[in-house]
């Protein structure tokens, strides 16, 4: 028999597959979505089969047999991306405008494939749960909900899909187990979205409690034989029910009937390297073919799922209050401006906010304490010169981190020793400006003796087992504050902590992109809704230079949340912002400024003039936030429609361009935040 010819998409930034030959013994192997082994250049990489292999007559016409190479190694049954994944994947990567082969690698990693013990049996997991149910008496708003919401997964709506709209510790994680539960019992499958990987231990806990069967947790930190064991056990139904990060969404979970987002809302759904899928909206996408239930729940949603709603396409359900009988917790903003502060700390600190940590710590409670910002200092100023030390490959400040001695560059990584002296003026006056978490760990210490802190933040929690460990341990009472960046807000529940302070609030309302407001709220209010969990009240401090600003206003009550967020609305409707209109960004890199700017300014004419100029809106080019980043300059065009298809065919045609200048151009679909 005569060979066969497969094509193949590998992991690269390119959007053709590249063809091989296989020997015909492989054909009943080689179905569509299987892994492969290639030969790709000088290198033997990955890739996938995107169709049934062909017979050689059917070569190609301009394509020479001589010239091509043949298939290294095939992956066994495990090895194939089961074909509901498979048809996702083509969409994200028409939608995303990514290539498949980046696409199918992003859902099925090699980790995840176990191919470097291809050829060993599976490992059977433990599938055998022995933790006790909770026993659950709904609330009258969580029976609604969850009558309701049960009404929509047996119902035969084309596109099932719901906001489940609690407040903080309304007990929306309960109603998502009784809906899982009314979906196994019908031999269906459970997919539940968290944001952070951090929240994945607590959860898969309850989960597994409440639902009294195996739950597999999906995230990128699992040991590799941990995510191939489960993926073979996916695979074979054995596991049914899985909880887990953004890449969840392609989880091979059979015959899915429920599929839940929790807090929706947040950014971090967004992949925001290689491919930029959002994971909520793969969701909606991935349930649709399968008449899967997605809920999507939050205490703040997006004013993406508000407008949804608005329209009719998705349900709403509310919880409106909390279980604990501490209720929502009381909001005292702190004007920095006017209240008497800490003197001598790097971080400004108002006495009342001491007072209050103080308080609470006495009354044998806990605290939380939230800094978005990492390391000791924001950056060390020359007092001389008022020169700043910036990182040699981006336009960004170093960050002081007192500890190791080093001023670091988050974007690249860069580390130097701190100076004795200035590198311009030769001064001696080296002053670290501004607070980070590491600065506040050192001094709250000092300012409340014997007090035991704990730090949540990237610097310190290096892994998922570091992460799990310290939740742990200030779940046991091992500190009395809790100290952290953007860590801290996401879903905790502490039932001790009655005081969460918000350190500086003004640096959630700076950022120049046109969602900042809305996120500074779900910020500061799912930081807040930490407090007063359980059956003692809550509190909150929020210190502040601007304590008239609209977003407080909203937390003190001054203002209503749908007052603000009309606003919001109204702003971007005539914008034509999402949810009004589709947006991508077009990002051009070169090594050398000019470079950049020379060849964004070509793209954005050609753009101007193209097929899709009619409809379209084109703003820029213009330096991205972060101009350089690891030594390359970046520039961007942003693009607007209200039309996708219009909006695809420009970001297809400035692909097209690209390649054929060999640029560097890097496509981010519904683009979140500023990069």
């Amino acid at each position: 028999m005569d060979s066969l010819i497969v094509s193949v998409a590998v992991p690269r930034p390119l959007d053709s597959y590249f063809t091989y030959l296989a020997p015909p013994e492989w054909k009943e192997r080689l179905k569509k979505g299987t892994w492969v082994k290639v030969p790709f250049g000088r290198q033997a990489i990955s890739g996938f089969v995107v169709e049934e292999p062909r017979p050689l007559s059917e070569l190609p016409a301009g394509l020479e047999l001589a010239r091509l190479k043949t298939l290294l190694e095939v992956g066994d049954a495990s090895a194939v991306v089961p074909p509901e994944i498979f048809e996702l994947a083509v969409w994200a990567a028409k939608y995303y405008a990514s290539p498949l082969g980046e696409v199918l690698h992003a859902a099925y990693p090699p980790a995840a494939l176990g191919l470097k013990s291809q050829k060993k049996d599976a490992r059977p997991l433990n599938l055998n749960v022995a933790l006790a149910r909770r026993p659950f008496d709904p609330t009258l708003d969580q029976r609604a909900a969850i009558e309701g919401l049960e009404r929509l997964r047996a119902g035969d709506s084309a596109q099932k899909v719901a906001l489940l709209h609690g407040v903080t510790g309304s007990g929306k994680t309960e109603v998502y187990i009784e809906l899982a539960k009314r979906t196994l019992s019908e031999g269906k499958g459970v997919i539940l979205l968290v944001p952070e990987i951090a929240l994945t231990s607590q959860l898969h806990e309850r989960l597994q409690a409440g639902l009294g069967e195996f739950v597999a947790r999906w995230h990128s930190a699992m040991p590799d034989g941990v995510r191939r064991d489960q993926t073979v056990a996916l695979h074979r139904g054995d596991v049914r029910v899985v909880v887990g990060a953004r890449s969840a969404v392609f989880a091979p979970v059979k015959n899915l009937g429920l599929l839940i987002v929790d807090e929706e809302h947040d950014p971090t759904y967004k992949q925001e390297d290689r491919v930029r899928y959002h994971a909520r909206d793969l969701a909606i996408v991935r349930a649709k073919p399968a008449s899967a239930l997605v809920i999507l729940g939050s205490a703040t949603p997006s004013l993406e799922t508000r407008e949804r709603v608005r329209e009719g396409k998705y349900a709403r359900f509310a919880l409106p209050t909390r279980i604990a009988k501490g209720g929502m917790p009381e909001i005292e903003i702190v004007d920095l401006a006017e209240a008497p502060r800490v003197e001598g700390t790097q971080a400004a600190i108002a006495e009342r906010t001491l007072e209050a940590l103080r308080e609470t710590v006495a009354a044998g409670h806990q605290a939380m304490v939230f800094l978005n910002r990492r390391g000791f200092a924001a950056f060390l100023l020359c007092d001389d010169c008022q020169e700043v030390c910036e990182c040699p490959n981006c336009s960004i400040s170093l960050t002081v981190h007192k500890r190791n001695r080093e001023l670091r560059c988050h974007v690249c990584g860069h580390l130097e020793r701190i100076p004795d002296l200035c590198q311009k003026c030769q001064g001696l006056n080296l002053t670290p400006v501004g607070a980070g978490t590491e600065s506040l760990e050192e001094e709250l210490p000092k300012l409340l003796p014997d007090l035991k802190i704990l730090r949540l933040d990237r610097d310190i929690v290096t892994s998922a087992t570091r992460l799990e460990k310290t939740l742990d341990a200030f779940r046991n009472g091992e500190a009395q504050i809790l100290l952290g960046t953007q860590m801290l807000v996401k879903g905790h529940d502490f039932p001790k902590v009655t005081l969460v302070v918000v350190v500086l609030a003004d640096a959630l309302f700076r950022f120049p992109d046109f969602r900042a407001p809305e996120r500074a709220l779900q910020i500061l209010t799912q930081v807040s809704g930490r407090a007063g969990r359980a059956d003692l009240p809550g509190r909150v401090l929020l210190q502040t230079y601007q304590p008239d600003h609209p977003v407080l206003e909203v937390l003190k009550g001054g203002l209503t949340e749908d007052a603000f967020l009309e606003t919001e609305r109204e702003l971007r409707q005539a914008l034509a912002y999402p949810p009004f209109g589709r947006m991508a960004r077009l990002r051009i890199e070169a090594a050398e400024q000019a470079e950049a700017r020379a060849n964004s300014t070509e793209l954005g004419q050609a753009l101007r003039a193209g097929p899709a100029a009619t409809g379209l809106d084109l703003l820029g080019p213009s330096e991205a936030f972060l101009e350089r980043a690891k030594g390359i300059y970046r520039w961007d065009l942003l693009l607007k429609s209200t039309d996708i298809g219009k909006l695809q065919t420009a970001l297809r045609f400035a692909k097209d361009f690209a390649l054929r200048r060999k640029w560097s151009l890097l496509v981010d679909v519904d683009p979140h935040g500023v990069g």
